[in-house]
């Protein structure tokens, strides 16, 4: 064959495939140019949850832009309450419905032992931009959000917002002068005014200051949570336990007896209870939305509650008191050692990487983002909490919310709870055993912590946990 015609044939057959290719991109076009749909799943009527997804379109922008292909970030909703078998439904049935899911801390042993879950250390571990974050993640987030089994290194999940108890008080009453000179003439000690100053208070000089501001039927000195929906009063007892100087659990051999029902945490316990006598009526079930209401209105002095639900007791269509009230750590307890001290619950959530997901190489691409200073700055702006250190950790961060600065300082102070597998079995059995002593169907502290000691090593022993 002469070297022109095979130069024609070679031409011919470029152009032949040159066609069929352009004809094939028509058809099925590049995968860049593909719109990928993260699907989260997420904490419904629970603001930072919600933040998270209306904060989607910044993400839609940085993908093309910066990662050079289209996202879209969509939702689906659930309570609290349901939120947990809405999730373990779609892993049970290995559906790839969801890409991440916003778990409360407590799932991360369930979803890790399921199989459901990526596991994130080598991915955290072969990517620079992964591993500054965790770095400058405080370790009790990194604790709290991100590791199973409890003391391990193992991690599942990474913080989407940290959350932790605080304590809401009415500065126009502490700084009113008739005020001041009222409790000084009761009680011989100054009223607490400052941040400065509750951030040394003990409950036993805080008890004297809601006592003096409780005036019902205008206003009660204190609300707390006792309702047995979801944690509600198991955060806010084991908080006094621990501040109280005891604990809930054995976490070397999940040992609960001797523990849970120790004297000290009894007595904490009935401390607890005799507050209802400062609360509004109806204050046994009160939950998260019916404390920040009662603050809100103006009903309470105070109020025992969540950094990442204040928002609407700043808000001027929303509250009574909006410009009235500070954001301050709550009281310690000078134990018998004459050392103060204060621990409280962590709240907050992590996310997870469904196993399941297509879309996992995206949703990786979503968190790098999402911890990002500008969009941990975003976060914080709109009234989420960040746990980033290199933002929050700010005197400009502290100074943006009325809450931030309480929410950074509880960090240090602040303890998760187990994260076992029969987690919800644990937590069920304390909820009906406090709930049934605050009515009055259980006769004593003593007993109701006996009983939930007891029933939860029942359930310890069952799955093999109790060493």
């Amino acid at each position: 064959m002469s070297k022109t015609k095979r130069n024609w044939l070679s031409a011919l057959t470029m152009a032949m495939v040159v066609a069929v290719l352009a004809s094939l991109m028509v058809a099925f076009p590049i995968a860049a140019e593909e719109e990928v749909t993260l699907r989260i799943l997420g904490i419904g009527g629970w603001t930072p949850s919600e933040l998270a997804v209306k904060m989607g379109p910044l993400f839609s922008k940085y993908a093309e832009e910066k990662l050079g292909y289209k996202a879209n970030v969509v939702a689906d909703f659930a309570p609290f309450t349901s939120l947990y078998e809405k999730a373990a439904s779609a892993f049970a049935a290995k559906s790839s419905q969801y890409d991440i899911i916003i778990s409360d801390s407590q799932w991360l042993g369930a979803f890790a032992t399921g199989g459901h879950i990526l596991k994130l250390n080598d991915i955290i571990e072969k990517d620079p931009a992964l591993s500054k974050i965790v770095k400058d993640i405080y370790p009790q987030h990194i604790a709290s959000y991100m590791t199973y089994p409890d003391g391990s290194d193992e991690w599942w999940g990474l913080p989407q917002e940290g959350d932790d108890l605080v304590l809401y008080v009415r500065k126009d009453l502490l700084n009113d002068p008739k005020e001041q000179a009222a409790f000084k003439a009761k009680y011989k000690i100054d009223l607490p005014r400052t941040y400065e100053d509750f951030a040394k208070l003990d409950w036993d000089t805080f008890h004297k200051v809601i006592e003096f501001f409780n005036r019902p039927p205008k206003m009660y000195g204190f609300a707390g949570e006792y309702a047995k929906e979801y944690d509600f009063i198991s955060d806010h007892v084991m908080s006094m336990f621990w501040t109280w100087g005891g604990d809930i659990i054995d976490t070397k051999t999940n040992r609960v007896r001797g523990i849970l029902n120790s004297k000290v945490n009894a007595e904490a316990l009935k401390y607890y209870k005799d507050l209802l006598k400062f609360q509004p009526p109806g204050a046994i079930s009160f939950g998260i939305d019916q404390v920040i209401n009662a603050m809100a209105q103006g009903q309470v002095f105070s109020a025992l509650t969540w950094a990442a639900v204040g928002r609407p007791i700043f808000d001027p269509a929303l509250s009574k008191v909006h410009d009235k009230v500070m954001v301050v750590m709550p009281p310690g307890k000078i134990l018998e050692n004459g050392k103060f001290n204060r621990i409280y619950c962590l709240g907050g959530q992590p996310w997870v990487i469904s196993k399941y997901s297509k879309h996992q190489k995206e949703a990786i691409d979503f968190l790098k983002w999402w911890y990002l200073p500008e969009t941990q700055w975003e976060f914080a702006r709109r009234g989420g909490n960040p746990v980033v250190r290199s933002v929050i950790d700010t005197e400009k961060f502290k100074e943006l919310n009325p809450w931030n600065r309480a929410y950074v300082d509880m960090i240090p102070q602040g303890r998760d709870f187990w994260h076992l597998p029969c987690y919800a079995e644990l937590l069920l059995i304390q909820q009906e055993e406090w709930t049934a002593y605050m009515s009055g169907a259980t006769k004593d502290a003593q007993t109701a912590n006996d009983n939930i000691a007891r029933r939860q090593e029942l359930v310890l022993r069952r799955d093999g946990f109790l060493k």
